[in-house]
C-alpha cells in the first residue's frame, strides 16, 4: 500500500524504514512527504512526521556516500566471524571485506529492510530476539513479522514505564 501511493504522488518521496508488516517510515522532499502524510491519513492509515534532520536512506543524502566509503577505505576489514544481517539487502553480509564496504556505502541512500533482515536471523536458526534500549519499538516489529513463529521469544530490557529490567 505504502509504495503503490507513493508511486501515485508527484515528487521526490520513498520508502526509507520497511521496519514491520504495519509499519513503514517514508522519507524524501519535505513538500512530497507532506502530501503523502495527507494521502495516508485520507486512506485511514495513520501517518505523521517524524522530526529527525535529514531524509536518511533516501537519495537526497546520497552525497555522504562517497566521503563514508572514503573513510572505510582506510580501515583495515576483515570478513565477519559471525552472520551479521546488512540493513541495505536484509540479508547476511558477503564475507569478502570489499563487498561489506559496498554495503554500507549503499546503506547511506538505501531503504532499511529491516523486516526482511527478521526473516533472514529467523530462517538462520535465530529464536531469541532481544531489544536493549530505551523502549520495545523493535521487539513490536519482531512481534509483528515474526507472528505465530515457533520457538519465538522477544524480550525488551528496559523501559521508562517499567523500570530497568522489564521482559
Amino acid at each position: 500500500v505504502v509504495e503503490k501511493t507513493l508511486k501515485e504522488l508527484e515528487g521526490y518521496v520513498v520508502a526509507a524504514n520497511i521496519n514491520s508488516h504495519n509499519q513503514t517510515v517514508i522519507g524524501g522532499a519535505s513538500e512530497a512527504v507532506k502530501k503523502a502524510i495527507e494521502r495516508f491519513n485520507k486512506l485511514g492509515l495513520k501517518a505523521m512526521r517524524i522530526p529527525v534532520s535529514h531524509a536518511f536512506h533516501t537519495q537526497i543524502v546520497a552525497s555522504a556516500a562517497r566521503p563514508l566509503r572514503q573513510v572505510l577505505d582506510r580501515l583495515s576489514f576483515g570478513s565477519p566471524t559471525i552472520p551479521v544481517v546488512a540493513n541495505v539487502t536484509g540479508e547476511l553480509y558477503p564475507t569478502e571485506p570489499e563487498r561489506v564496504k559496498d554495503y554500507l556505502e549503499r546503506q547511506i541512500a538505501s531503504p532499511v529492510q529491516w523486516a526482511k533482515g527478521l526473516e533472514t536471523l529467523y530462517a538462520a536458526g535465530a529464536r531469541v530476539f532481544m531489544e536493549v534500549g530505551p523502549k520495545k519499538v523493535l521487539k513490536g516489529f519482531v512481534d509483528n513479522v515474526l507472528a505465530g513463529r515457533p520457538e519465538l521469544v522477544s524480550l525488551f530490557t528496559n523501559h521508562p514505564d517499567f523500570g530497568e529490567i522489564a521482559m
